[in-house]
């Protein structure tokens, strides 16, 4: 029979070995003991048999999404971000759905974000605006992206602009003319344009391009979203080295469109999810 003292023993050496116990919300805890007889712990969230609670941030690919997303998991303390720079055409969005209350805080680490993209028209504009073409490279642009342009503004009705059809025309011009030599480049006082050019094939013969100073573009930013009527001013030099004509356009107030894009965002936003407060800016 085992005396006392190896009862004792055996019941401290017992009590000396690792041990897993459960936390009050169920995350399960090992403690182990070290050679002074001190006990360490170290809790493990990835062994729970449920998360304690909600945590990280998902991705929407669009707007409908991010709110079917609010609506399912929003709480008290759901609350939405936009963060837009205008100028460079970034805008993000994110619904933190564990906020703060008024009368307590919250983790702030549970939502899911969206970040509007750029469409592939919006994204061709841009790429072009400002950049000095040829006449054929300047063609190839109006000739891609001639689904987009369109002559009527419905902000201001009486403006006057060409046609997709007169623009088409003007760059299967351009591709006419291309073994040319530009002579100069004159405004006509109802604001058309004209380019005066001597084509190999005419000899010295004085012939006139004729062309449009603007044209107005169905600009649309971002995909699932509005279309904007942009004005676009045609540029243009004639090189002196080679007589060749140098075309570009400048899209204006391009980041007015992006402001009021971003306005309609935020409208649909509060449409959808009225009770939440929407805030521009980002969260902390």
């Amino acid at each position: 029979m085992e005396n006392q003292n190896d009862i004792i023993r055996t019941a401290l050496d017992a009590a000396q070995k690792p041990f897993i116990a459960a936390m009050p919300d169920g995350t399960p805890v090992v403690f182990t003991p070290d050679e002074k007889g001190a006990w360490n712990y170290e809790t493990h969230h990835a062994c729970r048999a449920e998360p304690a609670r909600k945590k990280g941030f998902s991705t929407a690919h669009d707007l409908d999404s991010l709110i079917a997303y609010v609506k399912k998991h929003q709480t008290a303390g759901a609350e939405i971000y936009i963060n837009a720079d205008f100028l460079r055409g970034d805008i993000s969005i994110r619904a933190v759905l564990n906020g703060d209350t008024a009368e307590a805080s919250g983790f702030k680490d549970f939502g899911i974000d969206y970040k509007p993209v750029f469409t592939p028209a919006a994204s061709e504009w841009k790429r072009y605006n400002g950049e000095k073409l040829d006449q054929i490279q300047f063609a190839s642009v109006l000739t891609n992206n001639a689904r987009d342009i369109v002559s009527q503004n419905p902000d201001d009705p009486e403006a006057k602009y060409p046609t997709g059809s007169e623009v088409l025309d003007f760059a299967l011009n351009l591709e006419y003319t291309e073994k040319t030599t530009f002579k100069q480049g004159y405004r006509e006082q109802d604001g058309r344009m004209n380019f005066v050019f001597q084509s190999e094939d005419t000899g010295k013969t004085d012939t006139t391009l004729k062309a449009f100073e603007k044209f107005g573009v169905a600009f649309t930013p971002f995909l699932g979203g509005k279309s904007y009527f942009v004005e676009a001013l045609l540029k243009f030099r004639i090189d002196k080295n080679n007589g060749g004509l140098i075309l570009w356009y400048e899209l204006q107030q391009l980041h007015r469109v992006m402001e009021l894009a971003t306005q309609d965002i935020a409208k649909a936003l509060r449409e959808a999810l009225p009770e939440l407060p929407i805030y521009n800016g980002k969260p902390a």
